[in-house]
């Protein structure tokens, strides 16, 4: 059984909708968050929560225990951290399109 509860279409929508509005301020949080993810050696476009969500799904003991730390916080926070990293992806990939370089 996962520590994870995946999210619904729905809620996924919603967090989608909610990257896109992000302000200044937490977009220069989330690029610390992936700062700090980057320096224990983890993917550059990725937050440490999703990191954490992916880590518990596996059964990995540390990804598991901060995955619960941060439900605390936030119910659903890994799967949502993971809906919001593929929706920034997403946006970037479409920029990227839309230049014409690729």
């Amino acid at each position: 059984m996962s520590v994870i509860t995946p999210l619904t279409p729905a809620q996924e929508t919603t967090d989608e909708k909610q990257v896109v509005a992000e302000g200044y301020f937490k977009k220069v949080l989330i690029t610390f968050d992936q700062f700090v993810n980057v320096i224990f050696k983890g993917n550059p476009d990725e937050t440490i929560s999703s990191r954490s969500a992916r880590a518990a799904t596996e059964g990995k003991l540390w990804g598991i225990w901060m995955s619960w730390f941060l439900d605390l916080f936030q119910k659903d926070h890994g799967a949502q951290a993971e809906a919001g990293d593929v929706q920034r992806a997403k946006e970037v990939e479409s920029l990227e399109e839309k230049s014409g370089n690729i």
